[in-house]
């Protein structure tokens, strides 16, 4: 018997279904391939993004044999009902029917299906192929901040590097890797410089720089949790910060030194008047205000008594028998709660006898023109008659202040002269407290100088000329037009800038207060030209008066001039 088998060679697995004729000596085999993968794997896999639109063709099955409707040898269809995919009729295409979600959030993350394939025109039984799409990430979910927005409050004695316990941290609903990898940061803005990440992969906050109740009570940051996807997403929030007070300044006097004196009948007890003003101090930790006792202190403590609540002073017997000349006694206002913060003022005292040295009055005020030259008088310290011991050349006089110094003098005589030039614009008004002294007894007065303001400064257009063009057409019933904007500045302090328009054009303009300019509707049925020429001048409100003036051409166009026709 010789067998011929008849092999046809292809890269799939393939049945043989056998059909055997004897015919003498011979054996046929037919082979059929249909419904067998072409790949000769036994399942179908594919990949999608997981940002596929519905409808779209995963791919194609690779399956022997032809589904189309009329012509072809095979049928597919799906074996499971309500699948996320689907075969079209007549093709080997399986479609994505409902969304897919790598984060499994809109849809499934991956899909199983099993596809029936029938031969068509004969009884053998149907091939189950299996069908996996699996589904890969994409960056579209942003970072999520957690229990966001966030406050807290921060010590102002927090050091800085110290870790901010107010759990601000985000998380990203991708798939582990660069999407979802958040990378945190405090966006630039006002008081930004205060807290940072110091490693941007890590949500930990910390102070970076010292904080100060006294000059920042509350401030506010934006967080920026962004990830390392291409594009990266991101998602910002608030942090809130509350600054608490703590004791970290000392108390302070309200006068660094005080004078009193002592009247020539005094007993023990008596109360003395200071000046100049009551002896008080208050904690500069205004959150905190700790009560403050007053106390005396040094070697002429002795001297005097004070009210550790009040602050007021009495005469002891000890002061009124040995007052002899001025004396000084250290005064000192120590916190209640806390002894290591205190303040220290002088007091001195005194006698006051007829020939003791005075100021003529408690206030001295000058107002001076801030174009006076160094070396000018602005006034004169007048005190009584010095004491027949001591001549007007004896006595000194002290300002508290050193800043005194640096625009003002005071001679022997008394008399506050000029040493530097003043500015209207960087000081409006000194105030100061000034003592004088003969050498046994002392007096304290305040000054005020007030500075003149002189019209240095003309108003300044921004532009040397300016060129508008109007084309917009009014709105219904509008009276005016828009044409522009001319800036105007005066460098002077509280100086006023009135606008005007001058010109043969100028009563078809109209100007206001902040130098915004309009062309007059009722103007466009007169006007007779395309172009308008005018002068704009400003003038300031100073002592004389300044000012300055630009030209200004205003173009209509044709349009405008013929609607207005």
């Amino acid at each position: 018997m010789v067998e011929i088998v008849c092999n046809k060679l292809v890269s799939f697995l393939y049945v043989q279904r056998t059909l055997k004729l004897d015919l003498g000596s011979e054996v046929n085999t037919i082979q059929d391939s249909r419904c067998y993968l072409m790949n000769g794997g036994a399942v179908e896999s594919f990949f999608i993004s997981e940002d596929t639109p519905v409808g779209s063709v995963i791919g194609s099955l690779s399956v022997n044999g032809d589904p189309s409707e009329e012509q072809g040898d095979i049928t597919l269809r799906l074996q499971e009902k309500g699948a996320a995919v689907g075969i079209a009729p007549g093709t080997k295409n399986l479609t994505l029917l409902r969304a897919l979600d790598r984060e499994e959030q809109r849809g499934p993350s991956n899909v199983y299906v099993n596809v029936r394939c029938d031969r068509r025109r004969t009884t053998d039984p149907s091939f189950i192929i299996p069908v996996s799409v699996r589904v890969w990430d994409v960056n579209d979910n942003a970072p999520v901040w957690v229990g966001a927005p966030y406050s807290v409050r921060l010590s102002e004695l927090t050091a800085v590097g110290a870790r901010v316990t107010v759990g601000a941290r985000a998380s990203d609903a991708d798939q582990p890797g660069p999407h979802a990898t958040i990378h945190y940061s405090v966006l630039p803005g006002p008081h930004h410089e205060y807290l940072g990440f110091p490693n941007e992969l890590d949500s930990v906050l910390i102070v970076k720089k010292p904080l100060d109740y006294e000059t920042l009570r509350n401030f506010t940051v934006t967080l920026r949790a962004q990830d390392s996807g291409s594009p990266p997403l991101h998602n910002d929030t608030q942090l809130h910060v509350q600054v608490l007070d703590a004791d970290d300044q000392n108390p302070k006097f309200t006068h660094e030194h005080y004078t009193a004196v002592l009247p020539e009948d005094a007993k023990e007890g008596t109360l003395l008047a200071t000046s100049p003003g009551p002896i008080s101090a208050a904690d500069q930790d205004t959150g905190i205000n700790a009560p403050l006792q007053y106390s005396v202190t040094g070697d002429n403590g002795r001297l005097l008594v004070v009210d550790k609540d009040t602050g007021q002073i009495s005469a002891t017997k000890q002061l009124i028998e040995e007052l002899n000349q001025p004396v000084t006694v250290v005064l000192k206002a120590t916190q209640v709660d806390n002894s290591d913060r205190y303040a220290l003022a002088t007091v001195s005292v005194s006698g006051g006898g007829a020939g003791a040295v005075r100021f003529r009055r408690r206030q001295y005020a000058a107002a001076v023109s801030e174009a006076a030259a160094p070396g000018h008088v602005l006034l004169t310290l007048h005190t009584a008659p010095p004491p027949a011991r001591a001549t007007q050349n004896n006595l000194q006089f002290y300002v508290s202040d050193r800043s005194f110094l640096d625009k003002f003098a005071i001679n022997s005589a008394g008399e506050v002269v000029l040493r530097r030039p003043l500015d209207y614009e960087t000081a409006d008004s000194y105030n100061y407290q000034v003592m004088v002294t003969d050498g046994i007894s002392n007096d304290t007065a305040s000054i005020n100088i007030s500075v003149v303001n002189v019209n240095e400064w003309e108003p300044r257009f921004r532009y040397p000329q300016y060129e508008f063009r109007v084309e917009q057409d009014p709105q219904r019933d509008a009276e005016l037009l828009p044409v522009g904007r001319l800036d105007v500045f005066d460098g002077d302090k509280r100086d006023n800038v009135t606008l005007t328009l001058r010109g043969s054009g100028a009563d078809m303009l109209y100007i206001n207060s902040t130098g915004d300019m309009y062309l007059r509707a009722g103007a466009l049925r007169s006007l007779n030209a395309s172009v308008l020429h005018v002068v704009a001048t400003a003038v300031d409100s100073g002592a004389p008066p300044r000012q300055t003036s630009v030209p200004v051409t205003v173009h209509v166009s044709e349009r405008l001039l013929q609607a207005g026709g």
